[in-house]
């Protein structure tokens, strides 16, 4: 990935943060966007320390202007774009569907699903201009199958997912790839958030993976990094699975 140019979107922490190394790793300049500055500039260092080049852009991933924004820093440090990882999310509070406000609602859309679709509007035209590239924006299992008491990320994630294969095809014959990642439980600040708050879950969510594991954010972000690369040349509109074998989990029978 010499000479080729990385955006990462919610790239200060995390799963996030994990992909931005990955992409450094194979020698690409990686822009990191974020709301969470200080974490940004961290994980900016952590490039440069490694011996990259990297930027990092405050930007909300819900707004237009700052997502423009962000497009326009890149164009101007590194002159074009080539692969991007849309990876910043906000979930709604865990309550059943009649119980959730309209303002919990907007707000997970708002970022989740309408962020996704406002990245990809204003990184398309940079990408195509740069000659063609690939996309993944991160999903969920989530998407493809439901999630009790989380209907608003849930539906959120299931449109990113299909979003996804309609820019790719829109965009199959003029260069750019577009696919999705779709993780189980990651070993992150938002899981280990989640599990404090309600410990006695911790093992049903370890248990619900087949391989009794949460993901480590690189396991990820080797996924993204594989799907932007050349090695996946021919791979667009798929929905790569990540999860451990939560999908393939049976609840019947305890192994």
């Amino acid at each position: 990935m010499k000479d080729r140019i990385a955006l990462v979107m919610g790239g200060a922490v995390g799963t996030g943060r994990a992909t931005v190394l990955a992409f450094a790793a194979e020698g690409a300049s990686v822009v990191i966007a974020d709301v969470n500055e200080k974490a940004g500039c961290e994980t900016l260092a952590m490039v440069e320390a490694q011996g990259g080049r990297g930027l990092f852009v405050a930007a909300d991933m819900g707004s237009a202007t700052d997502v423009q924004a962000v497009v326009e820093r890149t164009q101007s440090a590194f002159g074009g774009l080539h692969m991007v990882s849309n990876n910043a999310a906000l979930g709604a509070p865990n309550k059943q569907v009649t119980e959730l406000s309209e303002e919990e609602w907007d707000r997970c859309m708002g970022v989740t699903l309408r962020g996704v679709w406002l990245c990809m509007k204003y990184q398309l035209p940079l990408i195509e201009a740069s000659g063609g590239g690939a996309i993944v924006n991160v999903a969920s299992v989530s998407g493809l199958r439901g999630e009790v008491f989380q209907s608003a990320y849930a539906a959120a994630k299931g449109g990113v997912i299909n979003l996804s294969k309609t820019v790719a095809v829109e965009y199959a014959k003029r260069g750019i790839r577009v696919n999705t990642v779709c993780p189980g439980g990651i070993n992150s600040g938002g899981m280990a958030f989640y599990l404090k708050k309600m410990p006695r879950m911790r093992d049903k969510v370890l248990n619900a993976h087949a391989m009794g594991r949460l993901a480590e954010p690189r396991e990820i972000a080797d996924a993204v990094v594989y799907l932007c690369s050349e090695r996946a040349s021919f791979i667009t509109g798929h929905d790569l699975v990540v999860d451990g074998g939560v999908l393939v989990r049976s609840n019947v029978i305890d192994l």
